[in-house]
């Protein structure tokens, strides 16, 4: 908005004068005292981040992260996600409209101070833009309130906090709308100024000799709304309309099923986090930027069937954490304070119950990191104190004794392939392809059938491939996620020795925690491969026609994703246009828990090793979501061996074994294979 620059003018000295006046004198005052006021607190927070370490891996990328401001921050995309369009639509409005507005309102105090105006700021452009997103913005405010009130979600912090930030949102629209219908009935525009629609609307409800007062009441009650939230704003969860630009910007840019490694661990004194110093500067940002939406909550399996994990709780007592022991730790370099892993007397608990799904993270709007932090607390749990579970710890026993958690004789991780004619890279060194077996495929007899499925396919194919057999080990997946990481790095540097002794360059792996392992995680020591998970292989196959698959047994087949093929690698499509090309096959979706969605079996993170001793178990939930779908599904399909164990012991125990038959998408192809 521009007003008229004529000292003369009858209204402008309510407002503001254009030469140095008690007027600006004020406004000086208060733009200084406002926000001053708030970049303190500010600078404050910037200090106590500085507790954490640095992070060299945040810089890197510039091109994708320049990408994610665009579409993440400015574009809001993650809000849109499911279940949540409505309430993601009006925060999205309420986002675009502050920023707006936010401009508008620097715009009078800059032309307050210097009487110069910012290009387009007078254009009738703005101020349609201005006027239109102020009024969805209120439209949004009232949903809001009303969701908040009466229909708020389960694991949402509704605080009163909330209801003032709303209102002094409302306050700013009330006040921009005074001033411009003040400003239209006094007829107080430059010249070349566009006029705002809102304010000729209204400008007939003010009477004209009571037009300068409202100006004025409208221009003031905007500007010290605005002083008042520039002071107040980081001292709330609404911070995070200001940390939100940086911590989007600073994500990582590691594949999501990658976590970080410790380097040079050989050198190391600690591991994990021991103390707040040990967390990265960027994960405590993550504390200052939660918006407390309960998002992450919502989604997770583990409080969803009674855990005491909450994904919201873990980032928020990490952060109070460090707002109560930040100063100490900085004033004093020797200082350790409270070791987060034990912050709270169920912490240990939380953490544990943690299956790595990432369906916090998926969910997130403003990009936390919930996983890498429960795992590096488990690192310190598991490597300074010895404190994994028991069933945990034998698990780790087994991979460093035998090569694997099953404990089972390394010398037989081949014999599921005994008089299938599969040669070993030993005996075929040219081979194009390894097809890494993996534990389950090796030891777990239900999952050996899957394994020899995918031979009968690669065969039927002409594929050139070759196994390892007692030359392959535990690719480190299990360890590394319960919180050993020495022991993955010795298990992964095992196998990247074998693989660079016969030079493999491609790998086909059937288990979604080998192919996330070696393809994410594995080069960060050095072994970079192709890597392919079998089905997409097998889609492949199909597509160029090396494969035909014929009729068979109708059967209406219920896809389950899993986690680290679906969400850790966003492999959606591939399985289910394997399904699709089985002929007699219908594909169903156990909706609404699919795709991005889908619920964890309740193997991952390690927990494949761990019993449930709270709550429901994760995969009986589960199969219940399978039933709930009333898809009419007669099998429920996946491409990983952790699922399919869990899914049959789920089916079993919930008594449905003769109804709903778990099966791997390989399976279903070798069935209807054409020779």
């Amino acid at each position: 908005m521009r007003l008229r620059s004529d000292p003369r003018e009858r209204y402008l000295p309510l407002v503001i004068a254009p030469t140095a006046g008690p007027g600006q004198i004020v406004l000086a005052l208060l733009t200084v005292a406002g926000f001053g006021a708030g970049v303190w607190y500010l600078l404050r927070v910037y200090r106590l981040l500085r507790v954490g370490r640095a992070d060299p891996e945040r810089w890197r990328n510039l091109p994708q992260r320049i990408r994610d401001e665009i579409t993440l921050f400015l574009g809001q995309r993650k809000l849109f996600k499911r279940p949540y369009a409505v309430r993601g639509i009006a925060h999205a409005l309420i986002f675009w409209g502050f920023l707006v507005i936010a401009a508008a309102g620097g715009e009078l105090i800059l032309s307050g101070l210097t009487g110069w105006h910012a290009p387009g700021a007078t254009s009738a452009a703005f101020a349609w833009m201005l006027d239109v997103l102020s009024l969805l913005v209120l439209v949004s405010i009232a949903v809001a309130a009303i969701r908040r009130l009466f229909f708020a979600p389960p694991n949402m912090h509704v605080a009163g906090q909330g209801y003032v930030i709303l209102g002094l949102i409302a306050l700013l629209i009330a006040g921009l709308f005074a001033m411009e219908a003040g400003a239209v009935a006094a007829d107080a525009f430059a010249h070349d100024a566009a006029r705002p629609p809102v304010g000729v609307a209204l400008a007939p409800l003010v009477p004209g000799s009571a037009a300068g007062l409202v100006l004025a009441g409208g221009y003031w009650t905007h500007l010290l709304t605005t002083f008042f939230f520039a002071a107040w704003l980081p001292r709330t969860k609404h911070m995070h309309v200001i940390t939100t630009l940086p911590n989007v910007f600073f994500r990582s840019t590691r594949p999501r099923g990658a976590l970080a490694m410790i380097e040079n661990i050989e050198e190391q004194e600690s591991f994990g986090v021991a103390t707040l110093r040990d967390l990265t500067w960027k994960q405590h940002l993550d504390g200052f930027t939660c918006t407390e939406c309960g998002r992450c909550s919502d989604s997770c399996p583990a409080k969803a069937t009674g855990k005491p994990l909450d994904p919201q709780k873990i980032v928020l007592d990490l952060r109070d954490l460090l707002l109560a022991e930040g100063a100490a730790l900085l004033a004093d370099k020797t200082a350790t304070g409270t070791a987060p892993a034990h912050q709270h007397d169920t912490k240990e608990e939380e953490l544990w119950s943690c299956t790595t799904c990432a369906a916090c993270v998926e969910a997130c709007p403003v990009t936390i990191e919930h996983v890498d932090k429960i795992v590096d607390m488990r690192r310190y749990l598991t490597m300074m104190e010895s404190s994994a579970p028991p069933e945990a710890q034998k698990a780790l026993t087994n991979i460093e004794r035998a090569g694997n958690p099953w404990g089972s004789p390394p010398d037989t991780r081949a014999d599921w392939a005994e008089g299938l004619e599969i040669p070993t890279f030993a005996e075929k060194p040219d081979a194009e392809y390894l097809y890494f077996v993996g534990c389950a495929g090796s030891f777990d007899r239900r999952n050996q059938r899957v394994a020899r499925a995918l031979v009968t396919i690669l065969k039927t194919a002409d594929l050139s491939f070759a196994i390892l057999g007692k030359e392959e080990t535990c690719n480190g997946d299990p360890a590394r996620r319960i919180g050993n990481e020495y022991l993955w790095q010795t298990q992964a540097q095992a196998n990247i020795d074998t693989f660079k002794t016969y030079g493999v360059k491609k790998v086909i792996t059937s288990c979604p925690h080998c192919f996330n392992t070696i393809a994410n995680e594995y080069p960060q020591l050095g072994g970079k491969y192709e890597v392919v998970h079998a089905l997409e292989l097998v889609r492949k196959l199909i597509d160029e026609k090396k494969i035909t698959v014929g009729d068979g047994e109708a059967a209406k087949v219920a896809y389950h994703d899993p986690c680290y093929l679906g969400r850790h690698n966003g492999q959606y499509e591939g399985p289910r246009a394997v399904l699709d090309a089985i002929p007699g096959v219908e594909r169903v979706e156990i909706k609404p828990h699919h795709r991005e969605r889908g619920f964890c079996c309740g193997a991952g993170g390690g927990r494949m090793w761990m019993e449930e001793k709270m709550g429901q178990r994760v995969n009986h939930r589960r199969v219940e979501q399978l039933m709930m779908a009333d898809a009419g599904a007669n099998a429920v399909a996946s491409g990983c061996p952790y699922c399919l164990i869990m899914l049959e012991e789920g089916v079993g125990a919930k008594g449905l074994a003769e109804q709903v038959k778990p099966v791997d998408v390989l399976e279903l192809v070798a069935a209807r294979l054409k020779t």
